[in-house]
């Protein structure tokens, strides 16, 4: 409003001085063909010269132009007609005034001119740190994610250090890599089953509405990650020729990347973000996941170690077999459950025949096959569910959950039939043949406690070695 209010008046004077002057040079027109107004025209041409003056500072270049060219064409016309001295005096004055105006002009034609140029560099300097600025908060920007994944990453290798299991570790994995990297629809992890070598989808997470995930053992990209040892990103599946030629029935898949899952100096596996969306995935996002599976590879071979270690705390190092402790806790707690659904359970106990003769004969490493050797057949013979422990120096025993005296005698047949088949050849190149003898307890008919169940069944035990061995002894 007020620029509004400081122009109007500038305007008024500009129409003002433009009439003023139109109304001077017509008037000293008309003055010009009477000699004896000469005086009048000299004061004509001395209100059009100071109005020609005052021109240069109200108007344009144009403008002051065209209104000191009729000025002066008018003075010309006036000085040519009547021949006046101080018409010509005026004229003079008319010139030297439009000099310095044009001169005067240039000047500042020629400051605007640099000006402009300056203003121009100002312009484009200030265009070149707007640039910079830019480019400073995106580098800030990113700096900041880093910085945020970074932190994630401590947060999320405290809470691998806690897990023991493959399925916890894998189930984080997978939530750290969709939440933390995002853009995607889906994220996979798939372990190497080395019995079939083929992969086994693990874990997974998927955006809410997404469609269900059906290759359970992989897609072509996990099987090149896994026969390449090496990680993956393609931006465009149709446009990659590795995988243009593949079907995918699955899912619509455009973006990749995946990393192989390192464990043994192996690849054990495959974790895989996708998205419909192509050129999803950066460097930078491949990078970040490769040092989250440095993690989880940690985490992993943690849980192996912790589940050898478990393995090696409840098993015998010679046969493979659980140990005396745990299974009596087994045994506690199967009695419990048969006492609770009034189902039987039945226990063998193995003693090798003249054990201690054949190791006094053929040395340690000829009796450690022996055991070897029986413990195989054992874990061959006994059913699924059952418990086989190594009980003592060459002592079994077994735990035969739901399975009534006439069943477990014929599973104690089956054991000793088998070992007596057998004939094992030590160092001296002779065939020696071993025999069990098997001693047989139920629950509840003869005993309802752990401890009587192992003193009756070892009694039975040296029955049978007192029968001649190689036999069953139920009763």
């Amino acid at each position: 409003m007020a620029e509004n209010s400081t122009l109007k008046p500038i305007s008024a004077i500009r129409w003002l001085v433009a009439f003023a002057s139109g109304l001077v040079c017509a008037s000293l027109l008309m003055s010009s063909s009477l000699q004896s107004l000469g005086e009048l025209s000299h004061i004509f041409c001395l209100v059009a010269i100071a109005l020609v003056a005052y021109s240069w500072v109200l108007y344009s270049m144009t403008m002051s132009i065209g209104i000191s060219a009729i000025t002066f064409l008018c003075v010309v016309w006036v000085w040519a007609l009547q021949r006046s001295v101080l018409l010509g005096i005026d004229l003079v004055a008319l010139m030297f005034l439009l000099g310095i105006g044009f001169w005067q002009m240039r000047r500042r034609f020629r400051r605007f001119q640099r000006m402009s140029q300056v203003l121009d560099d100002l312009r484009e300097e200030t265009t070149v740190k707007e640039q910079a600025v830019s480019h400073a908060t995106q580098l800030r920007d990113a700096l900041q994610k880093k910085l945020y994944r970074y932190t994630q990453l401590q947060a999320i290798a405290e809470r691998l250090s806690y897990l023991t299991e493959f399925n916890g570790i894998a189930q984080l994995a997978v939530e750290s890599a969709f939440s933390l990297i995002g853009k995607s629809d889906a994220c996979l992890l798939l372990l190497l089953d080395t019995h079939h070598q083929e992969l086994s989808l693990i874990a997974s997470k998927k955006h809410d509405g997404s469609m269900a995930i059906r290759a359970k053992h992989g897609d072509p990209f996990d099987r090149y990650v896994l026969r390449t040892h090496r990680p993956l990103i393609v931006s465009d599946v149709r446009r990659d020729f590795r995988f243009t030629t593949m079907g995918f029935s699955d899912r619509c898949v455009s973006s990749v990347i995946a990393c192989p899952i390192l464990l043994n100096q192996g690849v054990a596996g495959v974790l895989r973000l996708d998205s419909a969306q192509p050129a999803v995935y950066s460097q930078d996002d491949l990078r970040f996941l490769d040092v989250l599976l440095g993690l989880v590879e940690t985490a992993m071979a943690n849980a192996q170690l912790f589940e050898k270690t478990q393995q090696l705390a409840i098993t015998d190092g010679l046969t493979g077999l659980l140990l005396a402790r745990p299974l009596s806790e087994q045994l506690g707690r199967e009695l419990v459950r048969a006492d609770r659904n009034h189902e039987p359970i039945s226990v063998l106990m193995l003693d090798i025949d003249h054990f201690k003769q054949y190791n006094d004969k053929y040395g340690h490493p000829a009796g450690d096959g022996v055991l070897k050797r029986v413990a195989d057949i054992l874990r061959r013979v006994v059913p699924p569910d059952a418990a086989v422990a190594r009980y003592g120096g060459e002592e079994f025993i077994i735990l035969l959950p739901r399975m009534i005296r006439e069943e477990a005698r014929v599973v104690a047949e089956s054991i000793r039939s088998q070992v007596a088949e057998q004939a094992l050849r030590p160092e001296s190149g002779m065939r020696i043949k071993i025999t069990l003898s098997i001693g047989i307890v139920c629950f509840p008919e003869d005993a309802r406690t752990e401890v009587e169940l192992i003193r009756i069944a070892d009694q039975r035990l040296y029955q049978a070695k007192h029968d001649g061995r190689n036999r069953v002894c139920a009763l």
